[in-house]
């Protein structure tokens, strides 16, 4: 099928893309540094119960820590990383973000105190605050327009395998090292099972972050600016400012995914305290349905994006985004009210996939609307605004509600369900209602990319 001869007109000025397959190549190297983060952002989830225990702390200074002393530096350094790489070398700035991160995690198991700990835990948010800025600008400048959304897509699908990781060996890990003897290094003396864990989540991602610095800079492209005056930060929000029509439904509305998904953090302490499931157990189920179902949640978003805009949708991203939202809205209010652990299982599958294809679509929409020269700094502000709400609200809110409203062993499904339908189905809401201003905040991007 043809694609838009606006679009095409917009991008004959510039030189020949990379060939496909070496595009394809840094996608998927993307993708494994992103998966990577996840793992080191989600490995905690798995290890609250024996972590709780070793530092005698509560739910609520757990919930802190997985999620608002992660999103300290996270949220923080976002936009400065995104101004940054819209300006400087995007593939040196994700290895040494990466090298950086993955050494934190390790950090975080040689923590002989809850301080140091949570020292550990900012410094894998602040790494972690490089990656997907730039990363959005690099997949977009080696892509055309009617494959952006895909290329994308594709790269927010490491968001469900690294969580799928993190559930699958991190279990594994955790169920072998109880049969093991403690694991004694010099001058950290004996570990414990779950500092071992930290320092095994951290070591895949020095080999991808070397990787890194063997990727090609690409031309930067589809840029409305023509001097480097013209890519201020002031300039950025101006830009966003005329179109908040557009821009705020996106940023505020998809806080409700990433919100979901952090709270999704005290799933196998639910599934431990309501049904007995131990986290092997549980981190092998869900392990296995992330790494199946995720990508292909993330892969028939970009697909669906991808087939409503060359149909002439302006808005496709965002349509593939609202849905899945929606979808994930329902089943994860339904998923801790199930009356067996299987159910619950079974319902993790609709949850999974629509949860990865929102995650996903969400982003390619925000690239999709917003020129190249704003693109590191415009999603900068995305995951900073997302991210921010997600991580400060989503699980530190699940272990206020442990602790102060529904206590007892079985309270975590009824706080889960009170974060998803009030904060979940509100956000979502706000999010149909920017559909037709992206429309035209497309439709005016491409004109003016076309009258270049």
């Amino acid at each position: 099928m043809p694609s838009n001869p606006t679009v095409d007109t917009a991008v004959q000025k510039d030189p020949p893309y990379p060939s496909r397959a070496y595009a394809w190549y840094v996608v998927v190297l993307l993708t494994l540094a992103y998966a990577i983060s996840l793992l080191d952002r989600w490995i905690l989830s798995l290890l609250v119960g024996p972590v709780k225990a070793h530092f005698g702390v509560s739910d609520t200074q757990m919930g802190l820590l997985m999620g608002f002393w992660f999103a300290v530096f996270y949220v923080a350094m976002g936009l400065p990383f995104g101004w940054i790489a819209d300006r400087f070398n995007r593939r040196t700035i994700i290895g040494a973000a990466m090298l950086f991160w993955c050494s934190m995690t390790a950090a975080c198991g040689l923590a002989r105190t809850f301080p140091q700990l949570t020292v550990a835990r900012l410094g894998v948010g602040l790494g972690e605050a490089a990656l997907a800025p730039a990363a959005n600008s690099i997949i977009a400048d080696y892509f055309p327009r009617s494959e952006q959304s895909r290329a994308i897509a594709f790269f927010n699908m490491g968001i469900s395998t690294g969580m799928g990781f993190a559930y699958l060996i991190g279990g594994l890990i955790v169920a072998w090292m109880v049969t093991q003897p403690p694991l004694v290094l010099p001058l950290f003396g004996e570990l414990a099972t779950w500092q071992v864990v930290f320092l095994a989540a951290g070591a895949p991602g020095i080999l991808v972050a070397l990787l890194m610095f063997t990727v090609r800079e690409p031309l930067r492209r589809e840029r409305l600016a023509r001097s480097a005056d013209e890519m201020t930060l002031g300039r950025c929000f101006a830009f966003m400012k005329e179109r908040r029509g557009a821009y705020l439904p996106l940023l505020i509305g998809m806080v409700a995914s990433p919100l979901l998904g952090y709270a999704w953090q005290w799933l196998p302490t639910m599934f431990d305290r309501v049904w007995g499931w131990k986290a092997a157990q549980f981190s092998f189920t869900y392990g296995w349905i992330l790494l199946v179902f995720g990508p292909l949640g993330a892969i028939s978003g970009g697909w669906l994006a991808t087939r409503l805009y060359r149909s002439g949708r302006k808005d496709a991203p965002y349509v593939a985004a609202l849905i899945a939202m929606t979808v994930m809205v329902i089943t994860s209010a339904l998923l801790p009210l199930a009356p067996t652990p299987e159910i619950a299982v079974a319902m993790l599958i609709p949850a999974s996939w629509s949860g990865a294809m929102g995650a996903a679509s969400g982003a390619a929409a925000m690239v999709f609307m917003t020129p190249g020269e704003f693109r590191a700094q415009v999603s900068s502000v995305y995951i900073l605004t997302i991210n921010g709400f997600g991580l400060l609200i989503g699980p530190t809110a699940v272990g206020l509600l442990n602790d102060y409203v529904f206590p007892g062993p079985t309270g975590v499904r009824w706080s889960l369900v009170a974060v998803v339908l009030v904060a979940g189905g509100l956000l979502t809401l706000y999010l149909a209602t920017g559909r037709r201003a992206y429309a035209a905040a497309v439709t005016r991007l491409e004109e003016a990319q076309a009258a270049r």
